[in-house]
């Protein structure tokens, strides 16, 4: 009797060849996109190249960012501490115009004072829950943060001073003299842009500006000249408040409001209310790094 299986080996024999076939295709076709290049196996020094940090770019500078809020009855921090901060860093000019919308400004260097030392202690101030202790609204949110940023020549970093509000208020004097002005879903922040100097410091400029309106997709300029659609808020820009010293490193840049000066732009960028009670902001900009010089570099 005839085995019906006996067809199979000449079938099984003709796959076993189309398979071959198609490897061997397969091989070359990859060996042709691969350029036919040997792989060599990396040496020791490539691997540990490889296995470096990132470097930080030369052109970059680094910065440290704080932000403090304190209850309107720290006397330290509401008056004292202005008179250990060198205000006539800035220049008359600029100074004028700071302080008639309600800003105060001034560079702090050398050792810190011991009580701004503690206040900017960024423990978290959340109290452990218990029957007798509850977590409120006011001290959830710690009174200091830390933000520590690099900012090449052309870049441009946005410090957030307020929540988003449905509305804000504000009284603005310029050389026309005082007019209102009423921002809608508003939020303050400051546009920072920092660049070397020669001298191994650094010159900051820290511009005022209202975000306000609905959100929308805008174009923003990218990296290499590439457009990128985001979505943002309307700008009011206050450039004749523009913020514009040199720092060195160690030094900070401290920037308050006059604690007279209610409804004014100082105080719609240097206050909050928790709760119900008015507190008192500090924004605190400290230079930690800079490039090293070319000069320096070359000896």
């Amino acid at each position: 009797m005839r085995n019906p299986n006996s067809q199979f080996p000449t079938l099984n024999s003709r796959l076993s060849t189309l398979n071959s076939v198609w490897l061997r295709t397969l091989v070359l076709v990859l060996s042709a996109a691969a350029g036919c290049r040997r792989f060599e196996t990396p040496s020791p020094g490539d691997l540990q190249a490889l296995l470096q940090p990132a470097e930080t770019p030369l052109s970059s500078v680094t910065l440290e960012i704080f932000q403090l809020r304190f209850p309107e009855d720290d006397q330290f921090l509401v008056q004292d501490l202005w008179q250990q901060v060198d205000e006539q860093r800035l220049s008359n000019a600029s100074r004028r115009e700071l302080i008639r919308n309600g800003f105060r400004v001034g560079v702090l260097g050398g050792t810190l004072p011991d009580l701004l030392a503690q206040a900017l202690n960024l423990q978290s101030e959340i109290p452990a829950l218990s029957s007798s202790r509850l977590l409120t609204g006011q001290s959830a949110q710690p009174r200091a943060t830390r933000r520590v940023l690099q900012l090449g020549r052309e870049q441009r970093a946005t410090i957030q001073t307020s929540e988003l509000r449905r509305q804000i208020d504000v009284l603005i004097r310029d050389e026309s003299g005082l007019h209102g002005k009423t921002f809608t879903q508003a939020e303050a922040a400051y546009a920072l842009h920092a660049e070397q100097t020669d001298r191994q410091r650094v010159a900051l400029r820290l511009t005022p500006e209202m975000h306000h309106g609905e959100l929308r997709n805008r174009y923003t300029g990218g990296d290499q000249g590439i457009f990128l659609m985001t979505p943002s808020r309307e700008h009011a820009v206050f450039g004749d408040l523009r913020i514009h010293l040199e720092l060195a490193p160690g030094e900070l840049l401290v920037v308050g409001c006059l604690a007279d000066a209610a409804g004014s732009l100082g105080h719609a960028f240097q206050t909050v209310r928790q709760q119900g009670e008015l507190e008192y902001k500090l924004l605190l900009v400290r230079l930690l790094q800079v490039p090293p010089s070319e000069i320096l570099a070359q000896r």
